[in-house]
Protein backbone atom coordinates (compact mmCIF):
# COMPACT_ATOMS: atom_id res chain seq x y z
CA UNK A 1 0.00 0.00 0.00
CA UNK A 2 2.84 2.16 0.10
CA UNK A 3 2.32 5.73 -1.36
CA UNK A 4 -1.53 5.37 -1.44
CA UNK A 5 -3.69 7.65 -0.24
CA UNK A 6 -7.39 8.72 0.53
CA UNK A 7 -9.82 6.19 -1.15
CA UNK A 8 -7.01 4.38 -3.23
CA UNK A 9 -5.41 3.59 0.30
CA UNK A 10 -8.99 2.66 1.16
CA UNK A 11 -9.92 0.30 -1.96
CA UNK A 12 -6.72 -1.34 -1.54
CA UNK A 13 -6.92 -2.27 2.21
CA UNK A 14 -10.74 -3.29 2.01
CA UNK A 15 -11.71 -7.17 2.48
CA UNK A 16 -13.24 -8.91 0.05
CA UNK A 17 -17.26 -9.48 1.18
CA UNK A 18 -17.87 -11.80 -0.85
CA UNK A 19 -16.94 -13.18 -4.91
CA UNK A 20 -19.51 -13.71 -7.30
CA UNK A 21 -19.60 -17.61 -7.99
CA UNK A 22 -18.90 -18.77 -11.24
CA UNK A 23 -21.38 -19.64 -13.67
CA UNK A 24 -21.01 -22.12 -16.51
CA UNK A 25 -23.25 -21.78 -20.07
CA UNK A 26 -24.12 -24.57 -21.99
CA UNK A 27 -26.24 -24.74 -25.58
CA UNK A 28 -28.87 -26.57 -25.24
CA UNK A 29 -31.03 -27.74 -28.40
CA UNK A 30 -34.84 -26.95 -28.50
CA UNK A 31 -37.81 -28.68 -30.40
CA UNK A 32 -39.57 -25.11 -29.63
CA UNK A 33 -39.02 -22.53 -27.23
CA UNK A 34 -42.93 -21.51 -27.52
CA UNK A 35 -45.59 -23.65 -24.90
CA UNK A 36 -48.83 -24.16 -24.73
CA UNK A 37 -50.48 -22.98 -21.55
CA UNK A 38 -53.16 -25.47 -20.03
CA UNK A 39 -55.81 -26.47 -17.44
CA UNK A 40 -58.91 -24.32 -15.63
CA UNK A 41 -56.23 -22.19 -13.69
CA UNK A 42 -54.32 -20.60 -16.81
CA UNK A 43 -53.56 -17.01 -16.99
CA UNK A 44 -51.12 -17.43 -20.27
CA UNK A 45 -51.92 -18.87 -23.27
CA UNK A 46 -48.40 -19.31 -24.06
CA UNK A 47 -45.13 -19.21 -22.62
CA UNK A 48 -41.59 -18.61 -23.28
CA UNK A 49 -38.57 -19.49 -21.82
CA UNK A 50 -35.03 -18.97 -23.39
CA UNK A 51 -33.28 -20.35 -20.42
CA UNK A 52 -32.85 -23.21 -18.40
CA UNK A 53 -31.97 -22.04 -15.13
CA UNK A 54 -31.03 -18.56 -13.46
CA UNK A 55 -28.14 -16.45 -12.26
CA UNK A 56 -30.32 -14.26 -9.56
CA UNK A 57 -30.62 -17.62 -7.65
CA UNK A 58 -34.10 -15.94 -5.46
CA UNK A 59 -34.32 -18.14 -2.61
CA UNK A 60 -38.48 -18.19 -3.33
CA UNK A 61 -37.91 -19.48 -7.12
CA UNK A 62 -40.02 -22.34 -7.61
CA UNK A 63 -38.57 -23.79 -10.94
CA UNK A 64 -36.08 -24.69 -9.21
CA UNK A 65 -36.58 -28.32 -9.73
CA UNK A 66 -36.64 -27.81 -13.39
CA UNK A 67 -33.21 -28.80 -13.38
CA UNK A 68 -33.97 -32.24 -12.32
CA UNK A 69 -35.74 -33.09 -15.52
CA UNK A 70 -32.53 -32.61 -16.68
CA UNK A 71 -30.96 -35.24 -13.57
CA UNK A 72 -29.04 -32.09 -12.35
CA UNK A 73 -29.01 -31.37 -8.57
CA UNK A 74 -31.18 -28.12 -7.59
CA UNK A 75 -28.40 -26.58 -6.48
CA UNK A 76 -26.53 -26.10 -10.00
CA UNK A 77 -30.20 -24.23 -11.06
CA UNK A 78 -27.92 -20.93 -10.73
CA UNK A 79 -24.42 -21.98 -11.81
CA UNK A 80 -25.50 -24.22 -14.84
CA UNK A 81 -27.57 -21.87 -17.14
CA UNK A 82 -28.55 -23.65 -20.16
CA UNK A 83 -28.96 -21.00 -23.20
CA UNK A 84 -31.95 -22.53 -26.04
CA UNK A 85 -29.94 -22.28 -29.19
CA UNK A 86 -31.18 -19.39 -31.39
CA UNK A 87 -33.24 -20.59 -34.94
CA UNK A 88 -35.01 -17.69 -36.36
CA UNK A 89 -37.49 -19.94 -38.48
CA UNK A 90 -38.60 -22.29 -35.71
CA UNK A 91 -39.29 -19.82 -33.72
CA UNK A 92 -41.05 -17.76 -37.00
CA UNK A 93 -43.21 -21.30 -36.93
CA UNK A 94 -44.00 -21.47 -33.17
CA UNK A 95 -45.11 -18.19 -33.55
CA UNK A 96 -47.73 -19.64 -36.66
CA UNK A 97 -49.82 -21.16 -33.75
CA UNK A 98 -50.41 -18.48 -31.51
CA UNK A 99 -53.51 -16.90 -32.22
CA UNK A 100 -54.73 -12.98 -32.40
CA UNK A 101 -55.47 -11.89 -28.90
CA UNK A 102 -53.80 -14.99 -27.09
CA UNK A 103 -51.45 -14.36 -24.27
CA UNK A 104 -47.42 -14.94 -24.48
CA UNK A 105 -45.70 -14.51 -21.28
CA UNK A 106 -41.61 -14.65 -21.28
CA UNK A 107 -39.50 -15.04 -18.44
CA UNK A 108 -42.25 -17.34 -16.38
CA UNK A 109 -39.81 -19.74 -15.22
CA UNK A 110 -36.45 -18.14 -15.08
CA UNK A 111 -35.90 -14.47 -15.65
CA UNK A 112 -35.41 -13.62 -19.18
CA UNK A 113 -33.49 -11.11 -18.73
CA UNK A 114 -30.85 -12.36 -16.54
CA UNK A 115 -27.48 -11.61 -16.78
CA UNK A 116 -27.38 -14.79 -19.43
CA UNK A 117 -29.17 -12.02 -22.00
CA UNK A 118 -26.69 -9.72 -22.14
CA UNK A 119 -24.20 -12.30 -23.33
CA UNK A 120 -26.82 -14.46 -25.91
CA UNK A 121 -29.47 -11.57 -26.81
CA UNK A 122 -32.48 -14.01 -27.22
CA UNK A 123 -34.98 -11.76 -25.72
CA UNK A 124 -33.83 -9.10 -28.50
CA UNK A 125 -33.99 -11.67 -31.17
CA UNK A 126 -37.41 -12.94 -30.37
CA UNK A 127 -38.67 -9.64 -30.39
CA UNK A 128 -37.02 -8.66 -33.23
CA UNK A 129 -38.84 -11.69 -35.42
CA UNK A 130 -42.02 -10.66 -33.91
CA UNK A 131 -41.99 -7.30 -35.72
CA UNK A 132 -45.25 -7.65 -37.63
CA UNK A 133 -47.71 -9.73 -35.78
CA UNK A 134 -50.19 -7.94 -34.63
CA UNK A 135 -53.08 -8.75 -31.79
CA UNK A 136 -50.51 -10.63 -29.64
CA UNK A 137 -50.87 -9.29 -25.92
CA UNK A 138 -47.41 -9.91 -24.11
CA UNK A 139 -46.26 -10.55 -20.87
CA UNK A 140 -42.73 -10.05 -19.28
CA UNK A 141 -41.56 -11.31 -16.22
CA UNK A 142 -38.26 -9.94 -14.97
CA UNK A 143 -36.55 -8.10 -12.04
CA UNK A 144 -33.43 -6.81 -14.40
CA UNK A 145 -33.46 -3.42 -15.91
CA UNK A 146 -32.05 -4.72 -18.88
CA UNK A 147 -35.52 -5.34 -20.54
CA UNK A 148 -35.05 -1.29 -21.06
CA UNK A 149 -32.58 -2.27 -23.81
CA UNK A 150 -35.71 -3.68 -25.64
CA UNK A 151 -38.29 -0.63 -25.09
CA UNK A 152 -37.68 -0.03 -28.67
CA UNK A 153 -38.69 -3.07 -29.74
CA UNK A 154 -41.59 -3.46 -27.00
CA UNK A 155 -43.12 0.26 -28.50
CA UNK A 156 -43.14 -1.23 -31.89
CA UNK A 157 -45.03 -4.71 -30.79
CA UNK A 158 -47.16 -2.18 -28.66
Amino acid sequence: MGGLIGIARMAAASPLLEAKRRVGYFEIAAQSVINRCSGKRKIFDWTVNPYRGCEYGCQYCYARYTHEFMELPVEEFETRIFVKAWDEGMWRRDLQKVKRGDTVAFGTATDCYQPAERRYGLMRKMLEAMQGATGLRIGITTKSDLVGRDADRLVKLA
